[in-house]
């Protein structure tokens, strides 16, 4: 029995032993453990700050893309605009170049008519003043005409009041008691 005891004894030792050893492999476990739990806690606080900062991020970016999309959505609507626009603009271009096609033939159709105009009135000048030159010449022969006529008219009346003279005398002369009735009333 003492040497079972004795047994017992060195069974326990060596028991003790391997509890001291698993003991302090348990506490070097342990301290490992919350180490590796305080490692583990703080990659988690880590990793949650780090989410939260993406998620933040992901939250900034996609207000980003909502304000990119609606910048992109008016921009497309600025650029249809536009387009309608620049189409009025180029329809007005050309109409506005129709017009001034136009507006050029019409000068020149002016011009025609005016470079016609001016050669009619130089034409009417000149036919007015080969009708002035020709009045007074007519005037001139209708003065000289006139004068002539005036003269054949007093010669005219001279010998008429010549003959006029000579045939009351000869009335007279004819009718003797005729005339003193003229005369007396």
């Amino acid at each position: 029995m003492l040497e079972e005891l004795k047994r017992l004894q060195a069974h326990l030792a060596v028991l003790k032993t391997r509890l001291a050893h698993f003991e302090s492999e348990n506490s070097t476990l342990v301290a490992s453990q919350t180490q590796s739990e305080e490692q583990h806690h703080a990659q988690i606080v880590q990793k949650n700050s780090i989410i939260t900062q993406k998620q933040d991020e992901i939250d900034r970016l996609q207000d980003s893309l909502s304000n990119v999309q609606s910048k992109y959505q008016q921009l497309n609507q600025d650029a249809t605009t536009l387009a309608d626009r620049y189409n009025r603009l180029e329809k007005s271009c050309t109409d506005l170049k129709n017009r001034f096609q136009e507006i050029l033939n019409e000068r020149n159709e002016l011009r025609v008519a005016k470079e016609k105009l001016i050669n009619d009135q130089r034409h009417t000048q000149q036919e007015m003043t080969e009708l002035k030159q020709e009045r007074e010449r007519l005037m001139q022969k209708n003065e000289h005409a006139k004068s002539k006529v005036e003269a054949i008219i007093q010669r005219l009346s001279t010998l008429g009041t010549e003959q006029d003279h000579h045939a009351q005398e000869i009335q007279q002369l004819a009718h003797p008691t005729e005339t003193n009735e003229d005369v007396t009333p």
